[in-house]
């Protein structure tokens, strides 16, 4: 049997506890160290999972022979701790988003491609049977717009509420949406942003830790000619489509309704994908086409990059930093559209 790939992570919060649990299913994969400067959290994953712990990245390297590396600390911590565990012969597994700082997010890409290692991106949605569905159902020739939206609330991880660490909601969150413009309609040529304050700078929001934009506007032109805009705030409350109402005799919003959601137009045709439950397709001469979501695309993504380690493919992800590279310079351009309130061309805005 082929030895087990051994990975070792840094940051064991939400998001750093969830690749743990999605990793730990996989029997060509061993767990064997965890880096955090939280020791209560090291406690609980050296209890559940037997690995050694580390308050260091550096000590982690330094004392383990591993294969990957999972980070999912801090934006700020992502590029120098990608570059240090790239130049020391790990594949990365890397949360989103990358960086806050389009210098970090070129030289990053300047690290990655002169080395052999893979470094996936987890923008996980690509992995989800319902967005392929959803890809597949587009005609290229006449997909003329793409509309979504991210209604949510004041973030739960503390940080994430201060713009300076967090970037505000399209680099942070709907940044997935941002990725799956892409995914859906190509690269884009240009980027225009307006984004409020008003909404969630009440004293009670600042008391909160929340110092960030409330709700945000982006607009884009695609390379193919297609447009797309993005609408998503931070403005609403937990459960915003849920019913309170345990009376009522039909089935549970929730099940039908989402805060998140993506729409694609071609001609005579409507794909919606109602994030993350499921893709429907509308078409003048037939019935609404449904596909469920099967299963946690996180599961799909880890099991993608597994086989690209092993058989050292970078082909079997697709979301190789290399390529969701471009999403965080829209995310990014789109921040400074609103900052400046200029049109962003990309391609100038990122180049190396």
């Amino acid at each position: 049997m082929t030895a087990k790939l051994k990975i070792g992570f840094v940051g064991v919060g939400r998001r750093g506890l969830s690749h743990m649990d999605v990793a730990s299913r996989f029997d060509r994969v061993s767990i064997e160290a965890a880096c955090d400067v939280d020791e209560s959290r090291l406690k609980e994953v050296a209890a559940k999972y037997k690995v050694r712990t580390y308050k260091s990245l550096d000590e982690m390297l330094e004392k383990e022979d591993l294969d990957i590396a999972v980070i999912s600390t801090p934006t700020p911590l992502h590029v120098p701790q990608t570059i240090k565990c790239v130049k020391a012969g790990l594949d990365v597994m890397l949360e989103k988003p990358i960086t806050l700082k389009l210098d970090e997010a070129n030289e990053l890409l300047r690290v990655v491609k002169s080395s052999d290692r893979i470094v996936c991106v987890g923008f996980q949605s690509r992995y989800s049977n319902a967005v392929k569905k959803a890809k597949e159902a587009i005609e290229d020739e006449t997909l003329s717009m793409l509309s979504g939206f991210w209604y949510w609330t004041i973030p739960i991880i503390k940080w994430i509420r201060r713009r300076d660490m967090g970037g505000g909601q399209i680099v942070d969150q709907a940044i997935h949406l941002v990725d799956l413009f892409r995914y859906f309609a190509g690269e884009v040529d240009s980027v225009y942003a307006v984004y409020t304050e008003k909404g969630r700078n009440t004293e009670a929001d600042i008391a909160m830790g929340f110092i960030n934009w409330a709700s945000y506007v982006v607009a884009v032109r695609f390379k193919n000619g297609a447009i797309g805009s993005l609408h998503t705030t931070y403005a609403l409350y937990p459960g915003v489509f849920r019913s309170k109402s345990k009376s009522e005799a039909v089935e549970d919003v929730a099940t039908r309704e989402s805060s998140v959601g993506l729409d694609i137009i071609c001609r005579e045709k409507l794909i919606r994908y109602v994030h993350p439950i499921e893709t429907r397709v509308y078409t003048p001469d037939k019935e609404v086409e449904v596909f469920k979501t099967a299963r946690d695309p996180t599961i799909d993504m880890w099991e993608a990059f597994i086989e690209a380690v092993i058989n050292r493919d970078k082909s079997l992800v697709s979301t190789i930093y290399e390529d969701t590279y471009k999403t965080m310079c829209i995310s990014l351009a789109a921040n400074e559209s609103a900052k400046t309130g200029n049109v962003i061309k990309l391609d100038s805005f990122c180049s190396e």
